[in-house]
């Protein structure tokens, strides 16, 4: 099935909130650092990939899926009713999306917006590296500018003032920048920027975006306090550290605020028991992957119930295809056979009436000679919309045949049919 861009923003917009409030709810004060910022970055990948990932109807399907078709009760027109969509949550979004025109152009203003402020502070390093003296020593580039700034790292380069040089604490400074950059952390920050592009509207990929942050300068304190650095003037020297400028996707010595790292460095360290938290995210994970990635609602009905609709029969004896050189075509194409469908269905009284819905899943085969026989229900919803559905595949007309090798040949396909009360 298709996933839209609608639904794609609002699944993984979702999955971004839960993953965030988990986080500062359970994680953000142990110090487990590492692990935090792999759950972070995880739930970034996950949330993103999430309206991708779907799981089969029920064992393997050997057909041809067709496009989704919903047929919403309490209709005036229903051509106007009748949506195609590809997943499982946002089809009033995108109906609410598709009417409502200034809200596409909002979100697309949003995302050039934040697009071009990427790659201005892109381009800002960018110069920054090119105007002034660059250093090379072994993997690192160290970039000495004449601006005032405190030092900052962006992957491998390291920014730092001429007037600093010889500064008190500078050494523990280039220590930080040098965990910044030895860790990889403008890779998240990267990654973060593009999700901040996508999904720029969303509060909780902000909070996301700065609990990374702060986690990288967590990770890069902690790194930077090793055996002969001592605790106290470390402390000493973030709180006299001076606020210079640097670009705002750098990794820089004073990000985060201070107090949260000050406490950082003097927190007792996380007991071992503190590291289950990380078991409520997987859970949350495996919840998420279930509830977005269902296709349909569990049914009470036997797997393989047909229909005894008067243009079907058995296909026992000849071979069926689920793809071929030339897939058999419905009269006026895909569009036209939901737009038959959407006319054609009328939502069963007693559904109504108990407001029952979700997605039916029919199976049926178009074979030589054109005609839709075999219909049977692999996935139901309820008794009477699946007897719905099947009435309704019964009465589709006759396609143009399938071909595999010059020769007209049998096809089966699954076309799932949604049923919504609005």
């Amino acid at each position: 099935m298709t996933t839209t861009i609608t639904n794609i923003l609002v699944e993984s917009g979702i999955s971004l909130g839960i993953f965030t409030c988990l986080y500062l709810l359970f994680l953000r004060k142990e110090t487990y650092f590492l692990l935090n910022r792999i759950y972070l970055m995880v739930s970034v990948i996950f949330s993103m990939l999430l309206p991708f990932i779907n799981f089969p109807v029920t064992g393997k399907v050997s057909s041809f899926m067709l496009g989704e078709v919903t047929v919403t009760a309490n209709y005036q027109n229903l051509l106007q009713t009748v949506t195609v969509y590809g997943t499982r949550i946002s089809g009033v979004l995108e109906e609410t999306v598709s009417t409502f025109g200034f809200i596409k152009y909002t979100y697309l203003a949003g995302v050039l917006l934040f697009s071009l402020l990427l790659i201005f502070r892109l381009v800002q390093i960018g110069m920054m590296f090119l105007k002034n003296e660059r250093i090379r020593k072994e993997k690192i580039v160290i970039v000495k500018t004449d601006l005032d700034i405190t030092p900052f790292s962006f992957f491998n380069l390291l920014f730092i003032s001429k007037h600093d040089e010889n500064r008190a604490g500078m050494k523990e400074m280039l220590a930080h920048e040098m965990e910044h950059v030895t860790q990889g952390h403008s890779i998240d920050v990267i990654v973060m920027e593009l999700v901040t592009i996508l999904q720029w509207y969303n509060p909780f990929v902000w909070l996301l975006k700065r609990s990374l942050r702060e986690n990288h300068e967590f990770l890069a304190d902690h790194g930077a306090l090793k055996p002969g650095t001592s605790p106290a003037a470390y402390r000493l020297l973030l709180l006299n550290a001076t606020i210079g400028q640097q670009p705002v996707l750098a990794n820089n010595f004073n990000y985060s605020l201070i107090k949260n790292r000050i406490q950082m460095i003097t927190r007792i360290k996380s007991s071992k028991a503190a590291s289950l938290k990380l078991t409520v995210g997987f859970f949350a994970t495996m919840a998420m992957l279930i509830f977005f990635s269902q296709n349909s609602m569990s049914s009470d009905l036997p797997l393989a119930l047909a229909t005894d609709a008067p243009n079907q029969s058995s296909q026992q004896k000849e071979k069926v295809y689920d793809k071929v050189e030339v897939m058999p075509q419905f009269p006026g194409g895909e569009q036209a056979l939901r737009e038959f469908i959407g006319k054609s269905v009328t939502y069963p009284e007693d559904a109504k009436k108990t407001g029952k819905q979700g997605k039916v899943y029919v199976t049926f085969v178009v074979n030589k000679e054109g005609k839709v026989v075999d219909a049977k229900i692999v996935k139901g919803a309820f008794p009477s919309l699946d007897q719905e559905a099947l009435r309704v595949i019964g009465t589709l007309p006759s396609w143009i045949p399938g071909k595999e090798k010059g020769e007209n040949v049998s096809v089966q396909y699954t076309l799932p049919i949604g049923f919504a009360l609005k």
